[in-house]
C-alpha cells in the first residue's frame, strides 16, 4: 500500500469533483482520462476511502466521505495556486 500522494493527484481529484465528468476534466486540464482515473484510484488507496460512487445518469458522484475530503483539500490547493 502506498503512503504518499502528490498535489497533482489532489488537483485531479478536485477538478473531477467540480467538473462532474471525467471527460470535462480531461479537456479542462489537458490530461488523459485514464491518468486522472489512476490518480484518483491511488488517492482512494492511500486514504482507504471511496471518493466517488457511480450513478447511471450523472456518471460519478462524490461519496459523503469524498465530499468531506473534497471540502478539506479544495481551499488549501486554491491558496497555493494549484486548484480553482
Amino acid at each position: 500500500m502506498r503512503t504518499r500522494f502528490t498535489f497533482r493527484q489532489l488537483e485531479y481529484f478536485v477538478a473531477r469533483g467540480e467538473a462532474g465528468s471525467i471527460v470535462h476534466v480531461s479537456e479542462r486540464i489537458n490530461v488523459s482520462s485514464p491518468t486522472i482515473s489512476a490518480a484518483i484510484a491511488d488517492l482512494e488507496s492511500v486514504f482507504d476511502i471511496q471518493l466517488f460512487v457511480p450513478q447511471h445518469a450523472q456518471g460519478l458522484t462524490l461519496t459523503p466521505g469524498g465530499r468531506r475530503f473534497f471540502n478539506r483539500v479544495k481551499t488549501p490547493l486554491a491558496d497555493v495556486g494549484i486548484a480553482a
